[in-house]
């Protein structure tokens, strides 16, 4: 994993300088400089270009400022005046998952498996022991890999067989002398064939992004990332830390309990939320399951909670907060279906609600926000059944509410009609139940790590609220 800074935000009067040819002091480049002159608009009744240059010149003063008033006064929104651009090449598919749970102050550019083909790079888990490691290797490069590399020139020339006048488009944009990368029919057409190829490709794929996150973006996926499962993802966390843990020191002190305590002598950091709250989640709901019994029945939540399913998709609509939000929480920390999740939300309303919000929230502090399950309160909810490559193209829409579980074999797999088409279909299903076979050998070593075993076809749930305005613009 490579993981770059690519660049930052630097006030527009030092660049303009730079390009007249003045000699700058380089503490002048600091990202922290904006930031700390917005901070003091409010209270200072100067012109904000004097605040800046007061900023940008006085750099430890204004490194001060941001201290005092982002973490000693909590006006965290002051870090998103600084943003930073990052090149991060090398990292898994999976992986990929959890940089970009972050919504607000990102933004994210693939490297597109549609319009690139792919050339078998992929992230051995530091998770694996040398067994394990040995059979990784042999079902992503031989059986994997191999899929995509064999067979997907053939799911192009399917495109052009069911597309032919897409295809006789393409063929004369050729002869018309067009370079393949201006062909907007050919690269329509190839693409479709690379997106029904990938579905045989693992989720340890690397992939490369162009990351860019204001500050405040960046110190909370730092602090959130640090406790991730996946080693990988840890990684991911300390290269962001140590690229910009210089440059703008101010802007990411609550990435660090060290560092924090150094500034503020005799305060505490506290991380709890992060490092704890999902095991305290995961607690709470494994043995509230245990503890009810979901009823499966069809008049179990008619009166509070109707489920429309069409395919794999399910409608929720209900009209209680407090269950909503249970029943979120308890799909957030478990593989069982909505409908399960709902019928045990409704018997834990009824019985020790209470003590089960208690555990869940044990370690949010009053400068946390509670877990994301608590969005879930009324609305558009959805439950989907859906492979990695659909939740990928599903978590681009920022501004939803999204829970996803684990992965899960036994929802089986989607199958791109193309690969059925071109009678792939068995030798399809046939890498896919390799790839689940070595999952479940090494899931109760590995965990979570297991899930590099699986390929962008397997599927998972995920839990939706939107509203009306994000489903036109989904559409």
């Amino acid at each position: 994993m490579d993981v770059i800074l690519a660049g930052y935000n630097v006030d527009a009067d030092v660049l303009e300088r730079i390009r007249q040819g003045e000699m700058v002091d380089p503490d002048e480049l600091s990202p922290e400089s904006v930031p700390a002159a917005y901070a003091r608009i409010s209270r200072d009744p100067r012109p904000i270009p004097e605040l800046r240059i007061e900023s940008r010149t006085e750099v430890e003063a204004a490194r001060r400022s941001n201290k005092n008033i982002i973490f000693g006064m909590g006006h965290k929104s002051v870090g998103n005046h600084a943003n930073f651009n990052f090149d991060i090449l090398g990292l898994s598919r999976l992986a990929v998952e959890y940089l970009q749970a972050r919504r607000l102050g990102v933004g994210y550019t693939e490297k597109s498996q549609r319009y690139i083909t792919l050339q078998g790079d992929y992230v051995i888990p530091a998770e694996f022991d040398d067994e394990a490691r040995d059979h990784f290797v042999h079902l992503v490069e031989n059986v994997q890999n191999r899929f995509y590399l064999d067979h997907v020139d053939t799911l192009i020339a399917h495109q052009k067989e069911t597309h032919p006048k897409l295809a006789q488009r393409a063929a004369a944009t050729t002869a018309r002398g067009v370079s393949d990368m201006g062909n907007r029919a050919l690269n329509m057409l190839e693409g479709w064939g690379k997106e029904d190829a990938r579905y045989a490709l693992g989720l340890a794929t690397q992939a490369q992004i162009g990351t860019t996150m204001s500050a405040t973006a960046l110190e909370h996926a730092i602090r959130n990332m640090k406790y991730a499962p996946l080693a990988e993802v840890r990684q991911l966390a300390r290269h962001l830390f140590e690229n910009t843990k210089d440059i703008a020191p101010s802007l990411i002190l609550y990435t660090d309990r060290e560092v924090f305590q150094r500034s503020f002598k005799g305060r505490k950091l506290y991380d709890g939320n992060f490092q704890d709250t999902p095991a305290n989640v995961h607690q709470a709901v494994q043995e509230t399951v245990g503890t009810y019994q979901a009823d499966q029945s069809e008049t179990a939540h008619q009166s509070e909670t109707a489920h429309h399913r069409q395919g794999d998709v399910t409608l929720v609509k209900a009209n209680d907060i407090d269950t909503n939000v249970m029943a979120a929480i308890i799909f957030s920390a478990s593989q069982l279906d909505i409908g399960r999740c709902y019928s045990i939300a409704r018997q834990l309303k009824n019985g020790s609600s209470t003590e089960f919000m208690k555990q869940v929230l044990k370690a949010v502090s009053a400068f946390d926000d509670p877990p994301r399950p608590f969005e879930f309160t009324d609305g558009l909810i959805f439950e989907i059944v859906l492979s990695s490559s659909a939740y990928a193209q599903l978590k681009r829409h920022r501004t939803l509410s999204l829970i996803a579980q684990d992965y899960d074999p036994t929802l089986k797999v989607t199958i791109p009609q193309s690969i059925v088409a071109t009678g792939l279909k068995d030798e399809f299903l046939a890498v896919c139940q390799q790839s689940e076979e070595l999952f479940a050998n090494i899931h109760p070593q590995v965990g979570k790590a297991a899930e590099y075993c699986l390929t962008n076809a397997h599927r998972r749930r995920a839990l939706v609220a939107t509203n009306p305005r994000q489903m036109c613009h989904f559409a």
